[in-house]
């Protein structure tokens, strides 16, 4: 101890920290990978990602290659450092005339204090540091001690064989299987990753609300989406060729169900663009073609269809309008292919069509037709109405009759108060809505 055995101590002390921090560095990393980022980059040519794959649908070999060396390197830096460290001191205060019981308390107190002190440096520079280094950046980290572990994997093989034997045999003896993914990706671990994102900046606002709308897309029906009845704007089989023009310009629509006689019997469709290759040149009235030479075959669904079947066989058929009936055949309402898209990017709408509008003294006046949904992510607030798809079906559920013109009843949602403004026969057209301040 006298010839600088402390220092060689103290080296062989660093590198076991070292040794540590690699290991514990490289467990994170692995963790942390994603197995589709690793296949992307295996498929690449990538050969440092092909063994990281190989490791991460191996993990009981690998987690036991890095237990190994982990307990290893625990082991001798707190045995053999502490131990040969503390002799040279307890030497030196045995020459200052400390004996007897006072020598032996000094020599466990120094072991003591030297073990604190390299479990320290343990903890800080073999486990928290590089354990963070890996989880800022898992597939650097990765790449670096990938070939460290692999030559010990080969080192310590018969004896990680033994511990993965003894691993699977205790999961299947607990009813695990050691071969399943226990971790898949789920719908919410995609959801948090994009809020993530956005907090970070990496992943814009729009981004996360397509993504999100994408999920909600898939547990749509089409009555969720459909242009009610009440609000389609139909042509009678028997109309001219300037009244279809005629409507076109009123409504800026582009196609529209033909009805014979009443709205529950639509006949076809009619598009506009087909109305422009049929316009006569002269402009002379008797060539101007009827509409029942230029209507489509209508298109039926059901209103309780998934509306991504519904979207995939439109999308088939190259039918952008699509008739909704009920279970007696009347027909509930239309739905197009821009009413589809609008579920996942929002609503494609001029200002005239806007269906919340600011009144700048902290108040909105809101169309009676908007979506429930939509009101309440606009306001957060909660609105409970499993009856009703519109804003004017849950006032009026809630009050119990339907307002006469000249009527302005209201109710209370939250800290909210809505009070019917307008009235267009039974829908209720425009409410007036503004946060009680008394609440």
């Amino acid at each position: 101890m006298e010839d600088g055995s402390p220092w060689i101590a103290i080296v062989v002390l660093i590198i076991l920290i070292s040794m540590n921090g690699l290991l514990a560095a490289a467990e994170i990393s692995l963790v942390s990978l994603k197995k589709i980022r690793l296949k992307q980059k295996a498929e690449s040519g990538d050969s440092k990602a092909k063994k990281l794959l190989e490791m991460k649908q191996n993990p009981s070999d690998f987690l036991s290659t890095i237990q190994i060396g982990i307990t290893l390197a625990g082991l001798l830096s707190g045995a053999f450092a502490a131990d040969t460290l503390a002799k040279p001191v307890v030497k030196y205060l045995y020459k200052l005339g400390i004996s007897g019981a006072w020598i032996s308390f000094a020599n466990v107190f120094t072991v003591i204090v030297i073990t604190i002190i390299i479990t320290y440096f343990m903890l800080v520079f073999g486990e928290l540091v590089p354990k963070r280094l890996a989880m800022e950046n898992p597939y650097k980290i990765g790449k670096k001690v990938i070939l460290s572990i692999y030559g010990l994997s080969v080192l310590t093989k018969p004896l990680v064989h033994l511990l993965s034997i003894s691993t699977n045999s205790v999961l299947h003896f607990l009813g695990i299987d050691s071969k399943q993914d226990n971790n898949p990706v789920t719908e919410e671990d995609i959801l948090l990753t994009m809020r993530e994102g956005r907090e970070q900046g990496t992943i814009e606002e729009s981004e996360e609300y397509i993504v999100k709308n994408l999920f909600k897309f898939t547990d749509l029906f089409v009555e969720d989406a459909m242009v009610h009845r009440t609000e389609i704007k139909a042509i009678p089989v028997d109309a001219s060729f300037l009244d279809v023009v005629r409507l076109i310009s009123e409504t800026s629509h582009g196609k529209f169900p033909v009805f014979e006689n009443h709205i529950d019997k639509i006949v076809g469709i009619v598009y506009s663009k087909d109305l422009v290759s049929r316009y006569p040149l002269d402009h002379s009235n008797s060539k101007f073609p009827k509409v029942k030479d230029m209507m489509r075959s209508p298109f039926f669904v059901s209103e309780s269809q998934s509306l991504v079947n519904i979207f995939t066989e439109m999308k088939r058929k190259k039918s952008y309008l699509a008739v909704v009936v009920d279970e007696y055949g009347g027909t509930s309402g239309i739905i197009t292919m821009t009413d589809i898209i609008e579920e996942i990017i929002g609503n494609i709408e001029t200002p005239e069509e806007k269906m919340i509008q600011d009144t700048g003294e902290g108040g909105y006046m809101i169309d009676g037709r908007i979506k429930i949904k939509e009101l309440s992510e606009f306001l957060n607030i909660k609105i409970d109405s499993d009856e009703n798809n519109t804003l004017s079906g849950f006032i009026i559920d809630s009050l119990g009759f339907v307002p006469n013109a000249g009527q302005t009843p209201e109710i209370k949602v939250e800290n909210f108060i809505f009070r019917v403004k307008k009235m267009d026969g039974p829908l209720i057209r425009t409410i007036y809505a503004k946060e009680n301040d008394n609440s």
